[in-house]
């Protein structure tokens, strides 16, 4: 059975290589923190009816139901939020701590997926072995 045809697991592949590239994000601008006039990058999460929208079947009932939502950019992928802080002399904008703790939060969601994958994969594959005995 190819785990990688059913919607779950399409769904969990698609957030870990969401996972993976903020992380590659975040390490560009740990990378670049003392780089004259570079700011924070960070890498926009898909809106929650954007990824059911090929899950599902979606009906509105009422058209404020999935209005649209206010998104910081509209392009979508890498962007560069508004600082809410002074940057440095020479015009960099990145703080480490804030960095660091993003970083753990994304590690944090990956192994939370991870963890949710290998748990479902594993129930198909006592599933399937009951039934194949």
């Amino acid at each position: 059975m190819d785990l990688n045809s059913l919607t779950l697991f399409q769904r969990a592949n698609t957030e870990l290589d969401y996972l993976t590239e903020r992380q590659k994000v975040l390490a560009a601008n740990l990378a670049n923190a003392n780089t004259p006039g570079y700011v924070a990058k960070d890498l926009e999460k898909p809106r929650f009816d954007e990824v059911l929208k090929d899950t599902l079947p979606l009906s509105v009932t009422n058209e404020k139901h999935f209005a649209t939502l206010p998104s910081e950019t509209s392009s979508g992928g890498v962007f560069t939020p508004r600082p809410d802080y002074a940057l440095t002399i020479d015009g960099n904008g990145v703080i480490i701590e804030d960095q660091l703790n993003k970083v753990a939060d994304t590690k944090g969601d990956y192994n939370r997926m991870l963890s949710i994958y290998t748990s479902y994969r594993n129930m198909l594959r006592t599933a399937a072995a009951k039934v194949g005995s």
